[in-house]
C-alpha cells in the first residue's frame, strides 16, 4: 500500500501557512505501517490541481486530497475530482442539512454559496464533518481509494477518527508492513555516527537514513516486516555499535519521559537561569497536565525553595563552557557538571540547546531512581 496526499490552498504554497495537514495523515498511515510515497502541495489553481491528481494517482492506490471544499469561489476541489474521475456532481441534501444545522444553531446565515459544499461525485461516499460544514467524501477512482477532505487540521482529525479510521485499518490488516527503526544518537557528529551506522550493516541491502536535530544525530533504518527476521543480526548490530551514544529510540521524547515520570508527583518547579526560552519550550507541550491538574512553577531566578514533598529541577550556568543540572526531591538531591562541546561552546544558541538537553537527559535518569 501506497499513499500520495496532495495539499490545495494557495495558503500553503504561499508560505502563508505551513502544511501540518500531510505530516499529521502521514504519521497516522506510519502506525499502521504504510508509508506515503510523496506529498504535493498546489496553489487554487484548476490545471495545476488536476496535474497533481495525476502525478499523485500514477505513484500510490491511496490518495489523500486535504482543502479547496468551502463555500467561496476559489474553493473547487470537488469540481476537479469530478472532472478527473469523469464522475457528474450530484447534491447530497443531508449534507445541506448538516449546513443548515451547524450555522443556524450558531446564529450564522446560511447562504446560497453554500450549497456547493453539498455536492459529490456520483457513487461517492460522504463523511460526516462534525467540526465543520464542509463534509468529506471517499470514493474508488481507477481502482484507487481517495479521500478528500476540508483543510483546517481540527476537521481533519475529526472525520479521520469516525470512518475513515476504522477502513485503513480493515485495509491494512493483511499488508506487509513498513517498519522503522530509530536511534537518536548525541556526542558524535553526523558523518561519524553515519561510519559506525554503515560498517555495522555493511553489505545488508536496508533503507538507511541520517538526520541532525540538535543536538541529536538521528539514524533510521525501514525495512518490510517480512525481512524482520532476515534482518535481525544486522540490527542488533547496529544497536550495539551505537549503544554507547543511542539516548532514546523509536520516537521516544525526552521531556514526554520525563512527564510520564511526573504523573504521581503533585508539584513541580523548575528554576532555569540559563538557556533562556529553550527548556521551557521543550518542556511545556509534554508537561501541559501540570497547568491544569496540579501545582507547578518555572523561575528564571535561583530564589525559590521548593517543600520536600516537589520535585525541583534546576539548570544554571557553572562557566562560560559548563551547566550544572540539579534535582531535588523528598530530600535527596543529584547534580551533575556537564560541558558544552568544543565546537558549540560559543556559539550561544546551540549552547543553550545542548545544555538544555542535557539537563533533562539526567533528570530523566535520576528519576528513575527516586520515584
Amino acid at each position: 500500500m501506497l499513499v500520495a496526499v496532495i495539499g490545495v490552498g494557495t495558503e500553503l504554497t504561499s508560505g502563508q501557512i505551513i502544511n501540518r495537514n500531510s505530516a499529521w495523515i502521514s504519521k497516522n498511515l506510519k502506525d499502521l505501517g504504510v508509508p506515503t510515497s510523496c506529498h504535493l502541495v498546489v496553489p487554487d489553481d484548476r490545471a495545476l490541481i488536476l496535474d497533481a491528481l495525476r502525478f499523485c494517482a500514477e505513484r500510490s492506490d491511496t490518495l489523500f486530497v486535504t482543502g479547496g471544499l468551502g463555500p467561496t469561489t476559489d474553493d473547487f476541489t470537488r469540481e476537479l475530482i469530478s472532472e478527473w474521475s469523469q464522475l457528474p456532481l450530484e447534491f447530497d441534501q443531508a449534507s445541506w442539512d448538516h449546513v443548515n444545522h451547524r450555522l443556524s444553531s450558531r446564529g450564522i446565515q446560511v447562504r446560497e454559496s453554500q450549497r456547493q459544499q453539498c455536492l459529490f461525485p456520483k457513487g461517492a461516499k460522504v463523511l460526516t464533518n462534525p467540526e465543520g460544514t464542509a463534509n468529506a467524501f471517499q470514493m474508488r477512482v481507477f481502482n484507487k481509494d481517495v479521500f478528500v477532505l476540508p483543510g483546517p487540521p481540527s476537521e481533519i482529525a475529526a472525520v479521520w477518527k469516525g470512518e475513515i479510521s476504522d477502513f485503513l485499518r480493515d485495509k491494512t490488516k493483511d499488508i506487509d508492513q513498513y517498519i522503522t527503526y530509530s536511534w537518536d544518537t548525541m556526542g558524535l557528529g553526523e558523518s561519524d555516527v553515519a561510519h559506525i551506522a554503515e560498517n555495522a550493516l555493511a553489505g545488508i541491502e536496508i533503507e538507511k537514513g541520517y538526520r541532525v536535530h540538535l543536538p541529536y544525530v538521528e539514524v533510521k533504518i525501514s525495512f518490510l516486516a517480512s525481512e524482520k527476521e532476515k534482518l535481525a543480526p544486522a540490527i542488533s548490530r547496529l544497536n550495539e555499535a551505537l549503544k554507547h551514544i543511542t539516548i532514546t529510540r523509536d520516537g521516544d521524547d525526552v521531556p514526554t519521559l520525563i512527564a510520564n515520570k511526573l504523573t504521581g508527583v503533585p508539584k513541580l518547579h523548575i528554576v532555569d537561569t540559563l538557556s533562556g526560552q529553550v527548556l521551557l519550550n521543550r518542556l511545556v507541550p509534554a508537561l501541559r497536565s501540570f497547568m491544569s491538574e496540579k501545582a507547578w512553577s518555572f523561575s528564571s531566578t535561583n530564589n525559590f525553595h521548593a517543600d520536600p514533598q516537589s520535585v525541583k529541577l534546576v539548570l544554571k550556568a557553572w562557566d562560560a563552557t559548563s551547566a550544572i543540572a540539579e534535582i531535588h526531591y523528598k530530600g535527596g538531591s543529584f547534580k551533575t557538571i556537564f560541558e558544552a562541546p568544543f565546537m558549540i561552546s560559543k556559539m550561544t544558541e546551540r549552547k543553550a540547546l545542548y545544555f538544555a538537553e542535557r539537563a533533562m537527559i539526567f533528570w530523566l535518569q535520576k528519576l528513575e531512581d527516586m520515584i
